[in-house]
This record gives C-alpha cells, sequence and structure tokens, in this order.
C-alpha cells in the first residue's frame, strides 16, 4: 500500500472515515452559496443569460474504500434552490427529483485524506439557526454513513469539488 492512493496515512479515531471497511462508503453533502449566473439554452437554439446572482449548490460526494484505497465519486444537483433550502441532517432523505449527475470520479491521495479530515475537525456542530440555507449562509457539510450523521458549519470558503477535484 502507497501514499498515492491514501493508504499511508493513519486516519484519526475521531473520524467518520475511520469507521469504513472495504466495500463500505459514506457520503457527503455539501451546500454552499456561489454568485453566478444563469445559462439556459433553448432547443430552438436560443441561449438566454441572467445577470450574476446568488445560488445555493448542493453537491454529493461517495467516499468508497476497496481494496486499492479510497475512491471519491463527485456528484451535482442541477436544482438551485432544493434539496438545500432546509438542510438538516437529521432529516435529509435524497429524493429521485434532486437530480444528481455524476460529474467525476478519483482515487483519494494521502492530501485527499487530510483534506476529509481536516474539514471534519474544522466544522462546527450546526444549531437551529443553520438549518435553513439561504445567499447569507456560510457553507454546510452533512457526512452521513448509514444512520450516522454529522452536520458541520465550515466557516470560509472549503469547498470539497474545489480541494479535490481541481488541479492547482
Amino acid at each position: 500500500m502507497n501514499s498515492q492512493n491514501g493508504e499511508a496515512y493513519i486516519i484519526p479515531e475521531s473520524s467518520i472515515l475511520k469507521t469504513l471497511n472495504k466495500n463500505d462508503s459514506i457520503i457527503y453533502y455539501q451546500c454552499h452559496v456561489e454568485e453566478a449566473t444563469q445559462q439556459v439554452s433553448t432547443v430552438s437554439g436560443q441561449t438566454f443569460t441572467s445577470k450574476p446572482q446568488k445560488y445555493s449548490i448542493t453537491e454529493k460526494y461517495i467516499i468508497a474504500k476497496d481494496s486499492n484505497g479510497y475512491r471519491a465519486r463527485y456528484f451535482i444537483s442541477s436544482m438551485i434552490v432544493l434539496p438545500n433550502r432546509k438542510f438538516s441532517g437529521l432529516k435529509i432523505r435524497e429524493k429521485p427529483y434532486w437530480n444528481f449527475k455524476k460529474e467525476k470520479e478519483k482515487i483519494l491521495t494521502e492530501k485527499d485524506l487530510r483534506i476529509l479530515v481536516s474539514l471534519e475537525n474544522k466544522g462546527r456542530e450546526t444549531t437551529e439557526y443553520d438549518f435553513v440555507i439561504s445567499k447569507y449562509t456560510t457553507n454546510q457539510l452533512i457526512i452521513k454513513k448509514k444512520n450516522n450523521f454529522k452536520q458541520l458549519v465550515i466557516d470560509g470558503n472549503y469547498i470539497l469539488s474545489k480541494l479535490l477535484f481541481t488541479q492547482f
């Protein structure tokens, strides 16, 4: 086992990642707000672009452990209002209309695993005031393994898709 696939890194006992066994997975949902323009293309060939505004974005990551190490699959929802209007981890049940689309997949390196553990440690537990996500809310992360949830508010601009799937 080598550090290229993340196996050399010893995951701390306090991390939910430590509970992963071979052929097991954890789902991470991250909801955050981004300023963006929305572009709509019609079948007839017309394209419309909105003025810049704030949108809530919901992303999903499935972190799985196999005999080669850890793998991440990245999905994004085409919905900009739901599912992230009420992002309560205790009630979250993924629905088909969230329309998650798989974007990317990669084998996680030691650095990637350190990022996941760091975010888990950096996040603070949510309060009832954090449950409604609006254009003013900081980003949130739900880590879910079956019925075991952690819902965390992540201060700062730490977005997993940028940290794990963007080359620096």
